[in-house]
């Protein structure tokens, strides 16, 4: 359970000390930025496993059990030979072991443009202030619908984190500029299959 909360506090310190930046780096696209934020989902499969399992399994085994010492006798009885009670082979634990995590990307966006947009190249980007380093870079590819002067918001699902790595030194809970975010819309793919940008 230490590490459980150890880790879940990190990682809402990870995604609460970045300063999120609207900047779409792509101004020519028909597209504007109206937000973005990312988190982590943390969870322990063996938690989310039926806690019952092993009694239903258990169970089974037994009425398995009877039900072919029964048989045994009905044939016993009929001098017939006995058949010999099904073996049910261990199956070893073979599920992920410890905590999963996974990040969820979001970005909302508005068509500014005249036609219905029905996919975007997007990236979300992470620089360290100050020295503009990069230190993070999520591609995603999003198939929509939004229409012109329609808002929508992209939710992706990723194992991969925002950064990889994170600067211990800045770390502490007081750091509200760990890092800068930034949205690059790569490109637009419009239902009538034009395409803008460099995707």
């Amino acid at each position: 359970m230490i590490i459980l909360n150890g880790t879940l506090a990190f990682l809402a310190l990870v995604s609460t000390t970045l300063v999120q930046a609207q900047d779409n780096l792509s101004p020519d696209l028909p597209v504007t930025i109206v937000g973005n934020k990312w988190r982590a989902e943390i969870r322990n499969p063996k938690i989310d496993e039926d806690p019952f399992k092993a009694v239903k399994e258990h169970d089974e085994a037994e009425r398995e059990r009877i039900a072919t010492n029964r048989r045994n006798e009905i044939l016993i009885e009929r001098g017939l030979p006995t058949v010999n009670p099904p073996v049910r082979p261990i199956k070893p634990d073979t599920g992920p072991r410890g905590l999963i995590a996974t990040y969820i990307y979001e970005l909302k966006v508005r068509n500014t443009g005249k036609k219905s947009i029905s996919k975007l190249i997007w990236e979300y980007v992470f620089f360290e202030p100050g020295t503009e380093r990069e230190v993070g870079r999520r591609r995603f590819e999003s198939k929509i619908n939004i229409s012109p002067g329609k808002t929508k918001t992209l939710k992706i699902r990723s194992t991969s984190s925002p950064t990889g790595i994170l600067d211990a030194t800045k770390s502490d809970n007081n750091s509200r500029e760990q890092y800068v975010e930034k949205i690059v819309i790569r490109s637009v793919e419009y239902a009538d299959g034009s395409l803008r940008g460099d995707g």
